[in-house]
C-alpha cells in the first residue's frame, strides 16, 4: 500500500525552453507529454512547470517559428531540464513583415499590436537602399508619418513625442537619422520589434499614444559571427560571439556618407545640403548559472546636417542600460534595471558676424524593479516600481566669434522627478476568455531652482501682464501632479479561428516636445510639465474582430478606436518658442480627440504573400481658453497637423526561382492639413496676407510605388556564409509628392510654391553579408 501511494505522488518537472541560436528564452512555448496527454505553456521567462506522476516521459516541445523537439526524461525526483529549439527556416529565411505570427492574433489578448520580422526588412524596397524599422512600421494600419524626410512617426492621431520608444528598456528621445531618412537603430542588432497602438501594459507609462519596444539580441554562445551590409550611402557591420563560456559580446556600428547622392536630387534644398551620421552599440551578457543573467548594453549616435546657407545642425544620443534577471523559482522571476538616456542638440551659426552656438538637451536617469509570477499557467501577475529623474535644458545661446553680433542668452535648466508603481495580471478565465487588467499610479514633481512668473488675472498671459515672480530653491517642489492609470483588455474566442477583443486604458505624460511644425526639426526642444503646463492625459477604447482562414494562411482584422486627449499644447499665432523665458505666454491649452477604423488583410503562406492595410482616421484639436482673441478657429475642433483621413498600404512578395524574390509597396494617404491665405488687407500702406482659419486646407494627396528584387546566394538552408543582394526602385513613376506648400509676395501678387523632398525615382542597391 505504501508503494502504491508513493507511485502516485506527483513530482515537479520544470522545462526551460530556449532559442537554439540566440539562447534566448521562448515565452509561450508548449509542452506535451505523450504518455498522459498532459500539457502546459511557458511563462514570460520561457519556463514550463508541471506536476506529474513519476516515470519515463516522452516530451514534445514546440513553439511558433521553431522545429518541434522530442526528448525522453526519467522523472524520479523534482527535475529541471533545459531544451533548445531550432528556428524554422522556410524558403531560405523568407519571412513576413506583418502584424501577428501564425494564430497569435486569435489566441492572445493583445490587440492593436504590430510585430516586425528583422530578416525581411533587408528585402523591402526603401529609399537609399538601407533597411529601416520605422519605414516598415509606417506601412501598417494606424501608423503614419508627416511625410518624406520627416523624423518620428504618428500613431492613431498622436504626435511624435507621444510615443514611448524603448531600446533595451531605455527611452530614445530621437528616433531618426538624416532628418527622418533612417531609423537611428541598426536593424542588424535587433532581435524583436513590437509596437502597441492601444492600451499597453501597466508596466509602462510616461507617454499617451503608443509603446515601441526594440530589444537587441544576445551574443552567440556557440561561435563568432560577422554580418553587415553596404549601400550607396551607408555601411554597417555587426560581430558577436562568446568571450568565455558564460560571457558573450554583441557589437555593431554604422556610418553614412550621403553627400554624393544628395547632390543628385532635383530639390535645391536637398541637393546643396551636407550630412553625416554614425551609430554604435555594444552588449555584454553574463550568465553565471541557470538562475542569473546580467546584461549591459550601450548605444551612441551622432548626426550632423547642414542646410544650404550658414547653419550647421548636430545632435547626439547616448544610452546605457544594466539589467539583472534572477529566476527565484521556475514560475517567479525578478528583474532589476538601471539606465541613462540623453539627447543633446547643438546649432552652429557660421555666417560672418553671426557666429553662435545654440544648445539644448534632455537627460533621463531611471531605476526600476519588476516581479513576474506565473500561477498554474493560466494566471500571470506582474508588479513593479520605478523612479525617474529628468534634467532638461530648453535652450542656451552664446556667441562663438570675436565679431559676432549675437548676445549670450540662457534659459534656466529644468529638473523633474517621476515615480510609478504598477500591478498587471493576465487570467485565462476559460479556454475561450482571457482577461488582462492593470493599474498604474504615477506621480510627478517639477523642481527648482526656477523663477516662476505670476500674471494678472482675467487677461491673456504675456510679458506685459507679468505682475510678480517667485524664486524657488534647488530641489524645492514647484508643482506636483499624479493620478491612476487603469488598463483593461479582454479576449473572447468565438470559434477556432476567430476572436473578438476589447481594450481600454488611461495614460499620462509629463514631458512635451515643443514644436510648431508638422514634422520634427533640429530646433525642437523638450519641456516638462510645470505650473502652467499640466500633464497630457489620454483615454482610449478600442474594439476588434479577428478571423483566420485556410489554416492561418489568411488573416483578417477589423479594429475601431476612440481616443480623448486632455491638456494638449497648441501655439499662438506668431509664437516665439526659442529662448523664451516666459514660454507659457506662447502656448495655448487644448483638447484633442482621435478616432478611426483599421482594416487589414494578409496572406502569410505560399509563393505569393503580402498584406493590404486601410485606415480611416481623424485627429482633431480645439483650443480651450476663456479669451476670445486667443481661440483658434473660434474654439471649434479643427484638424490637427497630423490628421490624415485615408491611408492605404499594399505590400506584396513573390518567391521566384533560383532564390530570387520580388517585393513591392504601394502607399497612398490624404495630404496633411495646411493653412492657406484666404485674402489680404492693407496695413501702413503695405499689403498683408490674411490667414483666418488654421488647417482649413490640405496639401495634395500622397502616393508612391516601390519595387525591389532580392537574390539570396545560398545553395542550401544550412549554409552559414552567404550574401543577399537587393536591387530596388523607390517612387517608380517619379511622382512629385509635395511635402509642403508656401506662399510669397512677388510684384504685388501672392504666389504659391510646392516643395517636394524627393520628387523623382530613386534606384538603389544594397548587399548584406553573413559569416
Amino acid at each position: 500500500m505504501g508503494s502504491t501511494t508513493f507511485a502516485q505522488q506527483k513530482l515537479r518537472l520544470s522545462v526551460v525552453v530556449r532559442d537554439g541560436t540566440t539562447k534566448k528564452p521562448i515565452p509561450g512555448a508548449s509542452l506535451f507529454i505523450a504518455e498522459t496527454k498532459a500539457g502546459a505553456r511557458a511563462d514570460s521567462a520561457g519556463v514550463i512547470s508541471i506536476n506529474h506522476i513519476p516515470g519515463v516521459l516522452t516530451l514534445y516541445v514546440s513553439a511558433v517559428g521553431y522545429f518541434r523537439g522530442r526528448e525522453s526524461v526519467v522523472l524520479d525526483f523534482n527535475k529541471r531540464v533545459e531544451y533548445f529549439l531550432q528556428p524554422r527556416s522556410t524558403d531560405l529565411e523568407e519571412v513576413d513583415v506583418r502584424a501577428t505570427r501564425e494564430d497569435k492574433n486569435i489566441k492572445t489578448v493583445q490587440m492593436g499590436q504590430i510585430q516586425l520580422s528583422m530578416p525581411e526588412l533587408k528585402r523591402m524596397p526603401v529609399v537609399l537602399g538601407e533597411p529601416d524599422i520605422l519605414k516598415a512600421l509606417t506601412l501598417q494600419a494606424g501608423v503614419t508619418t508627416a511625410g518624406e524626410g520627416a523624423g518620428g512617426f504618428n500613431v492613431r492621431g498622436g504626435r511624435s513625442d507621444q510615443n514611448l520608444v524603448l531600446f533595451d528598456g531605455a527611452p530614445l528621445f530621437n528616433t531618426s537619422h538624416l532628418l527622418g531618412f533612417y531609423t537611428n537603430v541598426n536593424p542588424d542588432l535587433v532581435q524583436d520589434v513590437s509596437l502597441n497602438k492601444g492600451a499597453f501594459s501597466a508596466q509602462y507609462g510616461g507617454r499617451v499614444s503608443s509603446l515601441l519596444l526594440m530589444s537587441s539580441r544576445n551574443g552567440n554562445k556557440d561561435g563568432w559571427r560577422l554580418s553587415g551590409g553596404l549601400s550607396p550611402v551607408s555601411a554597417r557591420v555587426v560581430v558577436d560571439g562568446p568571450i568565455s563560456k558564460k560571457l558573450t559580446l554583441l557589437a555593431g556600428g554604422r556610418v553614412a556618407f550621403p553627400n554624393y547622392l544628395l547632390g543628385l536630387f532635383p530639390s535645391e534644398s536637398v541637393k546643396n545640403s551636407r550630412a553625416f551620421f554614425y551609430d554604435g552599440s555594444l552588449k555584454l551578457t553574463y550568465t553565471p548559472d541557470d538562475r542569473n543573467t546580467i546584461a549591459v548594453s550601450a548605444y551612441r549616435s551622432q548626426d550632423k546636417f547642414r542646410f544650404p546657407g550658414d547653419t550647421l545642425y548636430g545632435w547626439t544620443s547616448d544610452v546605457l542600460t544594466g539589467r539583472w534577471s534572477y529566476l527565484i523559482r521556475p514560475n517567479l522571476q525578478f528583474n532589476l534595471t538601471a539606465l541613462y538616456s540623453g539627447y543633446h542638440l547643438n546649432v552652429d551659426g557660421v555666417a560672418p558676424s553671426l557666429t553662435f552656438r545654440f544648445t539644448s538637451y534632455i537627460e533621463q536617469r531611471e531605476a526600476k524593479a519588476d516581479l513576474f509570477y506565473t500561477l498554474q499557467q493560466k494566471h500571470k501577475i506582474q508588479l513593479g516600481l520605478n523612479g525617474i529623474r529628468y534634467d532638461v535644458s530648453t535652450g542656451e545661446a552664446e556667441p562663438t566669434g570675436e565679431n559676432s553680433s549675437i548676445n549670450p542668452r540662457r534659459i534656466a535648466p529644468e529638473r523633474g522627478r517621476e515615480l510609478g508603481v504598477y500591478i498587471n495580471t493576465e487570467w485565462e478565465l476559460t479556454p475561450k476568455i482571457t482577461l488582462q487588467a492593470g493599474l498604474r499610479y504615477s506621480a510627478f514633481a517639477y523642481l527648482g531652482a526656477q523663477t516662476v512668473y505670476k500674471y494678472l488675472d482675467n487677461l491673456p498671459r504675456s510679458e506685459e501682464t507679468v505682475m510678480d515672480s517667485t524664486r524657488y530653491g534647488n530641489g524645492q517642489v514647484i508643482q506636483a501632479y499624479g493620478g491612476l492609470e487603469p488598463r483593461l483588455a479582454l479576449r473572447v474566442q468565438l470559434a477556432k479561428n476567430s476572436a473578438i477583443k476589447a481594450s481600454a486604458g488611461r495614460t499620462r505624460q509629463y514631458i512635451n516636445l515643443i514644436s510648431n511644425t508638422t514634422a520634427i526639426t533640429p530646433l525642437d526642444f523638450w519641456k516638462m510639465s510645470d505650473r502652467y503646463i499640466p500633464p497630457q492625459i489620454a483615454d482610449q477604447v478600442s474594439l476588434g474582430l479577428f478571423q483566420n482562414l485556410a489554416e492561418n494562411t489568411y488573416e483578417l482584422s477589423l479594429e475601431g478606436y476612440y481616443k480623448r486627449l486632455q491638456n494638449q499644447i497648441e501655439y499662438r499665432y506668431g509664437a516665439n518658442l526659442i529662448l523664451n523665458p516666459t514660454l507659457e505666454t506662447a502656448l495655448l491649452p487644448a483638447a484633442g480627440k482621435a478616432y478611426g477604423v483599421e482594416v487589414g488583410v494578409s496572406k502569410n503562406k505560399g509563393q505569393l504573400t503580402g498584406q493590404i492595410n486601410y485606415t480611416y482616421a481623424r485627429s482633431l484639436i480645439a483650443v480651450q481658453t476663456p479669451f476670445d482673441e486667443l481661440r483658434i478657429n473660434g474654439g471649434d475642433y479643427y484638424p490637427s497637423y497630423i490628421d490624415r483621413p485615408h491611408t492605404l498600404n499594399i505590400q506584396a512578395r513573390l518567391a521566384l526561382s533560383h532564390n530570387w524574390t520580388f517585393s513591392t509597396n504601394f502607399v497612398y494617404y490624404t495630404g496633411v492639413p495646411a493653412t492657406y491665405p484666404d485674402g489680404q488687407f492693407t496695413f501702413n500702406g503695405e499689403p498683408v496676407q490674411d490667414y483666418s482659419r488654421r488647417n482649413a486646407d490640405r496639401i495634395p494627396d500622397y502616393h508612391r510605388l516601390d519595387i525591389a528584387f532580392s537574390k539570396d546566394t545560398r545553395f542550401n538552408k544550412a549554409q552559414k556564409r552567404y550574401g543577399v543582394w537587393t536591387l530596388g526602385i523607390y517612387n517608380v513613376y517619379a511622382h512629385k509628392n509635395p511635402y509642403s506648400i508656401y506662399f510669397t509676395r512677388y510684384n504685388q501678387r501672392t504666389e504659391s510654391y510646392r516643395l517636394s523632398v524627393f520628387g523623382t525615382m530613386i534606384p538603389s542597391i544594397a548587399y548584406n553579408f553573413y559569416f
